[in-house]
C-alpha cells in the first residue's frame, strides 16, 4: 500500500476519534456558567479582525520584542514542559484557524487538548477559551488565541504549559476553511437552521469552496440542505448570541460530518482525508499517528469526557484597559485541570 494511502487511513481514524469525541462529550460536558453582565463568556464589543489587522498585530508584537520572526518561533526544546507528570496520559493540542499567511500564522479560535491513555484506551477533551488573558514568554500579556500569530503552534503550547503546568509537545493545526471542500465532497449537510442563523450566515458568507460558490441560503427550519460555504458560515456565526453558542454550532457541524463519514464508502473517505492532508500541519510522525489510531479503534466513544478552561467560578471577564478578555485564577484552573486529566 502506498504511503499516502496509509496516511489517509490513519488520519481518517484520528479524525473519526476527534469528531466522535466532540459529539459524545457534549453529554458529559461540565456545564457552562450562565453569562451575566459581570461575567461574560462572549465579547459584546469585539468585531472580528480581518487578515490585515491580524498581520499588523503580529508585526507590532515582533517590533516590541525587537526580534526577527525566526527568533520568536520556538523549537521543541523551548516548550517549557512540566516534568514529573504521570506518563500514562499523552496530551496533544488540536488547533483550528481560518487563516494562514505566507510567513506567519493566524489566530487559533479553536484550541482543544486531547488527552489519551494508551493503556486503558481512554480519552479526554479540554477546551481553552480563546479570550483568556495570558502572560507570554516575553512578559507581554495578550489573548491566548494570539499566541499562534506571534510564535506559531509552538508558542501556543509553551504558553499553555507555563500557565497550567502541562507537558504539551505535540500538536495538529487544521485550517478550518478546508471544511467547506470536505462538506462539498460529502454532498453537503442537512442542518437545523433558525431564521436568525439563516440571516447571519448569509451576511457572513464567503467563498471557500469552488465546488459550491456563493449561493445564499433561502430557507430555514429542520433538515435544511447547506453546501460547503454555507455550512462553514453557519459554524462561524457568533454575533447573534455568544461565543459559547458558536462552539456549539461548530460541534454540531463536526457531528454531522462524522455521521456522514460513517455512511460513506472508502473512496469518499480517502478523498476527504487527502483534502485534510493539504490543510493539516503536525509535528507527530507516522508511528505516533498509527499508535493513536490503534488506541482510537478500541475506545468507548460514549465514555469520553470534556472539560473547559476557565472552569466555573474561577474567572472574571470584561473590558480591562480597553481590551475585552477573560482573566482567571491560574492556580485554581491548574488544580482542576490536573484533577480532571490525572484524577
Amino acid at each position: 500500500m502506498k504511503k499516502a494511502s496509509i496516511i489517509a487511513i490513519v488520519l481518517t481514524l484520528v479524525l473519526s476519534l476527534m469528531m466522535a469525541g466532540v459529539a459524545s462529550a457534549e453529554e458529559n460536558a461540565i456545564p457552562l456558567e450562565t453569562p451575566s453582565s459581570d461575567n461574560l463568556l462572549e465579547n459584546p464589543y469585539e468585531d472580528e479582525l480581518d487578515a490585515s489587522q491580524a498581520e499588523a498585530e503580529a508585526a507590532e508584537w515582533m517590533s516590541a520584542t525587537q526580534a526577527a520572526p525566526e527568533d520568536v518561533m520556538y523549537t521543541i526544546d523551548d516548550f517549557a514542559v512540566t516534568e514529573g507528570l504521570p506518563d500514562n496520559w499523552v496530551n496533544i493540542l488540536l488547533l483550528g484557524t481560518d487563516v494562514k499567511y505566507t510567513n506567519n500564522y493566524g489566530r487559533t479560535d479553536s484550541m482543544i487538548m486531547m488527552s489519551i491513555n494508551l493503556a486503558t484506551k481512554e480519552a479526554k477533551l479540554t477546551s481553552f477559551m480563546r479570550d483568556i488573558w495570558v502572560p507570554m514568554s516575553n512578559q507581554k500579556s495578550a489573548k491566548l488565541n494570539s499566541a499562534c500569530v506571534v510564535g506559531g503552534p509552538q508558542m501556543t503550547m509553551r504558553t499553555i504549559n507555563e500557565c497550567f503546568g502541562l507537558n504539551l509537545q505535540y500538536y495538529a493545526l487544521v485550517n478550518l476553511s478546508s471544511m467547506a471542500d470536505i462538506i462539498d465532497i460529502l454532498g453537503g449537510l442537512d442542518l437545523d437552521v433558525t431564521e436568525a442563523e439563516m440571516k447571519a450566515l448569509n451576511k457572513g458568507l464567503f467563498d471557500l469552496s469552488s465546488m459550491s460558490g456563493m449561493e445564499k441560503l433561502g430557507e430555514y427550519g429542520n433538515g435544511v440542505h447547506l453546501n460547503g460555504n454555507q455550512a462553514v458560515a453557519f459554524a462561524l456565526i457568533r454575533k447573534i448570541d455568544s461565543d459559547y453558542k458558536r462552539t456549539q454550532r461548530q460541534r454540531y457541524v463536526l457531528t454531522q460530518i462524522a455521521e456522514r463519514l460513517q455512511q460513506e464508502n472508502a473512496g469518499t473517505i480517502v478523498g476527504v482525508v487527502l483534502k485534510l492532508l493539504e490543510n493539516v500541519e503536525t509535528n507527530m510522525n507516522m508511528t505516533q499517528l498509527m499508535t493513536i489510531a490503534a488506541a482510537g479503534l478500541q475506545m468507548d466513544m460514549d465514555s469520553i469526557q470534556q472539560f473547559r478552561v476557565p472552569a466555573d467560578n474561577t474567572f472574571q471577564s470584561g473590558t480591562y484597559d480597553g481590551v475585552w478578555c477573560i482573566k482567571l485564577d491560574f492556580n485554581a484552573n491548574k488544580q482542576q485541570l490536573h484533577k480532571f486529566i490525572y484524577g
